[in-house]
């Protein structure tokens, strides 16, 4: 399975899991003069601009190293190209896949 077939699987096992918990999916792989997103979601009057990470090998907490500030960068860019047109309450998160489960963080800029 390639890269992108890998990343995709992983997109819609997070897609998933993202409406199981009562979220909206409103985007997928927005590409913007900025950046990528993976999934744009919405909860509770929330935009969601979230980054999939799917690692079937990996442990759990380890993907979210791999947000570096130049891909967070990316990220707040394509957030802020979407938001110009769509204003809304919004953050960035994280949702990662690895053989111990899944793992969401809802709000990436402000975890330690």
């Amino acid at each position: 399975m390639s890269q992108y077939d890998l990343g995709l699987k992983g997109e819609r096992l997070a897609e998933a899991y993202l409406i199981e918990k009562g979220y909206a999916i409103k985007e997928r792989r927005l590409r913007t003069r900025g950046g990528e997103v993976d999934l744009i979601a919405s909860r509770q009057g929330i935009l969601y601009f979230i980054e999939v990470k799917y690692r079937p090998d990996g442990r759990l907490g380890s993907g979210l190293i791999s947000i570096s500030p130049r891909k967070k960068q990316s990220l707040l860019s394509a957030a802020g190209e979407y938001l110009a047109k769509t204003p809304s309450p919004w953050r960035l998160a994280y949702l990662e896949i690895t053989r111990a489960g899944i793992r969401f963080h809802e709000d990436v800029l402000h975890e330690n």
